[in-house]
């Protein structure tokens, strides 16, 4: 009724509200102490926390998308009748980890929000700064900060939960196509469900370009910036520890995301290879003469790649290296980190 639609639009307005209340925390900041931080320093905290609207607004439009009707949903509803109701979600383990990192995310940032605020000697508490900026209203923004941190938490998590679903009913999908091989069929059917499942992979590659720039670049720009921060300004890193674990929980997601693509991947070439074996060995016949059939084992293994970010193909071999990269840098910082401290 109108009420309920009162209360829905009522509600949208306060997770706006939530989302955005964070991005100018420099200007927070400089408020508080001005001059105390310089551009590069204020840069780090507006794209750090920039992240949580970007991500919130994308996953609005994804929702409500063309895409998301017309491929999703029913790639949905067909996991639904496999798999006898079921609706598809990640692994038990993801969950936990999700859930235990959020827990610590959020009891870190509510000690280091008491620390900065309250304590006697922060910006907050020196009365030689109180006229330097509106003291209540600063106060109310500060004080609405820990208790909707939750909602920033939440949407960076939601988009790269949602994109492991996808590439779970994008799988679910391979196999179904990979076991209506078995025995004899029509190659022109079978060829008709290849080109599908092919143009449901790349509408998703499409579909997931600012998804990818906003769950993987950002907490690349917010590594790369925590670098250079750790190695021109320590003391301010050691100051605002709690950035550097809400760029680890970022991190966290980024390589879960990339590792639910580099599973399309590796399935799609698991799937073309035993494909070609159930075909070698009879185990898979066709109507069609041997032409057709050879013209068809081209297209399978010539087409039928992995999943591609702005022109990369995603591979386990692409994240492990990122693993290792980002592996070698994090060490020196550490030692750094626990020197200074």
């Amino acid at each position: 009724g109108i009420f309920a639609a009162l209360f829905y639009a009522l509600y949208g307005i306060f997770v706006v509200f939530c989302q955005i209340l964070a991005v100018p925390w420099a200007l927070y900041m400089q408020w508080l102490e001005p001059g105390a931080q310089d551009w590069f320093q204020n840069s780090f905290l507006t794209v750090i926390c920039s992240q949580a609207p970007l991500a919130w607004l994308f996953l609005r439009w994804l929702l409500t998308s063309d895409h998301f009707l017309t491929k999703i949903v029913p790639m949905i509803r067909e996991e639904q009748d496999r798999s006898g109701g079921r609706l598809p979600c990640i692994e038990k383990h993801w969950r936990c980890v999700y859930a235990g990192i959020s827990v610590i995310v959020q009891c870190l940032y509510v000690i280091w929000w008491l620390y900065m605020i309250y304590w006697p000697d922060y910006p907050f508490n020196r009365k030689s700064h109180m006229s330097n900026f509106p003291i209540l209203p600063l106060k109310l923004l500060l004080d609405a900060l820990p208790w909707t941190f939750p909602y920033r938490l939440l949407a960076p998590m939601l988009l790269c939960q949602i994109f492991s679903v996808m590439a779970k009913l994008h799988i679910a999908r391979m196999e179904e196509y990979q076991a209506r091989h078995r025995g004899r069929n029509s190659g022109k059917a079978l060829f008709q469900l290849l080109k599908r499942n092919i143009g449901d992979r790349e509408a998703e590659e499409q579909a997931w370009a600012c998804g990818f720039l906003i769950s993987v670049g950002l907490p690349c720009i917010s590594v790369a910036m925590l670098v250079v921060l750790f190695m021109g300004w320590p003391e301010y890193v050691i100051e605002h520890w709690f950035f550097p674990s809400y760029v680890l929980h970022l991190v966290v997601q980024s390589a879960q995301t990339f590792v639910s693509a580099a599973q399309i991947t590796s399935k799609s070439k698991k799937v073309r290879l035993e494909i070609v074996e159930m075909i070698v060995v009879h185990e898979a016949t066709f109507t069609e003469h041997g032409f057709q059939v050879e013209a068809y084992i081209t297209y399978l293994s010539n087409y039928y790649q992995g999943f591609c970010v702005l022109g990369t193909l995603v591979t386990n071999e692409l994240v492990t290296q990122l693993g290792n990269v980002l592996a070698l840098t994090a060490l020196p910082l550490v030692v750094k980190y626990l020197v200074h401290t």
